[in-house]
């Protein structure tokens, strides 16, 4: 009697595991999903007046949609000066006649539906002018030094 009822419960067991036609439908929609983080973003430091290029190097499927954050807040796009654009590699930010006021942590988020990958880069502006009269004070000194 023991033998018979140990039977019945492991092929219950085994039914249950065995995977149904349903279970293979879906996996095979998914086989092809990815969404994947191919590069961290690049840091840049540079000075007033520069353009900075931030890079959002990411690539899925289906292909991710890309959201700029400056700070933890949305970047705004203004003519001529800040712009994202979608790239083949995934999305390029770009800020013309910069200011140090850009200076900051820009994140791209990327989303693709079930999955999404993010990676930050830091951006910062110096007042070049100032560094470069500085060089050139330190230089005019260093030269009467050698006098």
């Amino acid at each position: 009697l023991h033998t018979h009822e140990s039977h019945v419960p492991n092929s219950d067991i085994t039914a249950d595991l065995m995977p149904t036609s349903s279970w293979n439908v879906s996996n095979e929609l998914d086989k092809d999903y990815f969404l994947t983080l191919d590069e961290p973003m690049n840091n840049i430091t540079t000075t007033l007046g520069q353009t900075a290029e931030l890079h959002c190097k990411v690539s899925g499927n289906p292909s991710p949609t890309v959201r700029w954050l400056k700070n933890d807040a949305p970047v705004v796009q203004e003519p001529r000066r800040i712009s994202f654009r979608a790239t083949s590699y995934g999305s390029r930010l770009r800020i013309r006649n910069l200011d140090t006021t850009d200076t900051g942590y820009f994140q791209c988020v990327a989303t693709n539906g079930r999955k999404t990958v993010s990676t930050t880069g830091v951006l910062f502006v110096k007042f070049g002018k100032i560094s470069l009269s500085s060089n050139f004070l330190v230089k005019q000194l260093l030269m009467k030094v050698a006098r």
